[in-house]
């Protein structure tokens, strides 16, 4: 029997925007049930680690790490803290680290003197051992690729030599060219889904699963009408298929807001 799956990714956590929506996946998941939930990514922003704004000493003068981890940790407990108030039965979390997580990581690489649980800089302050069941941090400075019922699943795929994240025009297609197996993967901000029916005993899905962000950036200009704002439920998971449903942010404030 097929297992049920609700994945989402890139929800940018930041102390500039309300974690509001966090209630409503919330919500969400409590009502559908599904057997386990698959975070792909770049929950935290890290906004204060960024190398981008040094330019920018307004931008830097807003930015907090202590902030960025509690805003984190906020929508996360959002999630998942009304399971110890209801008794009622939690699915399985599955969380992968994107490169807004990494950041941390790279941090302390370029300055191992901010190194510390307590006062310091750490990956620990995510809770990420707290918040889900099984965990993916990056392996060899790339996202992690993990299996489940028949999907690769991973921040993004990365290709040629230096590892860049792949990024086309047909996206899902291009996963299914490249791994010729069903996956799913986040980073884009974009929704594509492409599904190849062929010869084989079961069909392969190439997904990228849009965004979970709160806000547009001014970063980002015109590229914000690109982002697809929602989250995915995945039903009759088995050996890499599965019946696709798409949940948007408007969709899902109109049910739970």
């Amino acid at each position: 029997m097929g297992k049920t799956v609700i994945v989402y990714t890139c929800s940018h956590a930041d102390p500039s925007c309300s974690n509001e929506r966090f209630n409503w996946l919330g919500d969400l998941i409590e009502d559908v049930k599904p057997d386990y939930t698959i975070d792909l990514g770049d929950g935290a922003d890290m906004r204060s680690l960024n190398t981008f704004d040094t330019r920018y000493p307004q931008a830097i003068v807003a930015q907090s790490y202590q902030k960025d981890i509690e805003a984190y940790n906020d929508s996360q407990d959002r999630l998942w803290s009304r399971y110890k108030l209801s008794k009622k039965k939690r699915p399985f979390r599955i969380g992968f680290a994107g490169n807004h997580e990494f950041r941390i990581n790279r941090a302390v690489a370029h300055d191992p003197r901010l190194e510390g649980d307590k006062y310091g800089i750490s990956f620990s302050h995510l809770q990420t051992d707290h918040w889900f069941d099984e965990y993916h941090e990056y392996v060899n400075s790339a996202p992690a690729l993990v299996s489940y019922d028949g999907v690769l699943y991973g921040h993004y795929v990365s290709t040629g030599n230096f590892g860049s994240a792949m990024s086309t025009k047909h996206h899902g297609y291009s996963l299914t060219e490249k791994l010729a197996c069903s996956a799913t993967v986040g980073h884009s901000h974009k929704f594509h889904y492409f599904r190849k029916a062929d010869a084989r005993p079961s069909p392969i899905n190439g997904l990228v699963a849009g965004c979970f962000k709160g806000q547009e950036e001014d970063w980002a200009g015109q590229a914000n009408g690109d982002w697809s704002k929602g989250v995915v439920i995945k039903r009759e998971v088995e050996k890499g298929d599965y019946d696709l449903q798409w949940i948007s942010m408007k969709a899902l404030e109109r049910m739970y807001g």
